[in-house]
């Protein structure tokens, strides 16, 4: 026989049960959520690396060709880390057929600017 004190006993112990297991859903949502920001901002460095390398190869305007040779390193990289935009464009353009010109490097450091890149993450 089932007593009222034993029911009520039952009762709190479920009611126990349901709130840890609802506390190890919540802390297992904030561990995810902490994982989930952590590769967030681990993206965006190598992003930010990836255009400073770029940058940082046309910071001064001149272009050796060992400054080519980096830059076409960083391009790569930065294309394989998914950056896009108007920096990746410009020097994919730099880089073309027949080697790049005056404008096309001022060009590429305006869009460099714009991004946030002052080309100071390649020296």
């Amino acid at each position: 026989m089932i007593t009222p004190g034993r029911s009520v006993m039952t009762v709190v112990a479920g009611a126990g049960l349901a709130l840890a297991l609802v506390g190890c859903s919540a802390a297992g949502d904030i561990a995810s959520a902490a994982g989930e920001g952590a590769s967030s901002a681990a993206v965006g460095a190598a992003r930010d690396a990836a255009l400073g390398q770029v940058c940082g190869a046309v910071q001064d305007g001149q272009l050796s060709e060992a400054d080519l040779q980096r830059l076409r390193a960083a391009v790569r990289a930065a294309e394989a880390a998914g950056v896009e935009g108007d920096v990746v464009t410009r020097a994919d353009q730099l880089l073309g057929d027949g080697g790049p010109d005056e404008g096309q490097v001022a060009q590429l450091q305006e869009a460099c600017a714009q991004a946030g890149q002052g080309g100071d993450g390649g020296s």
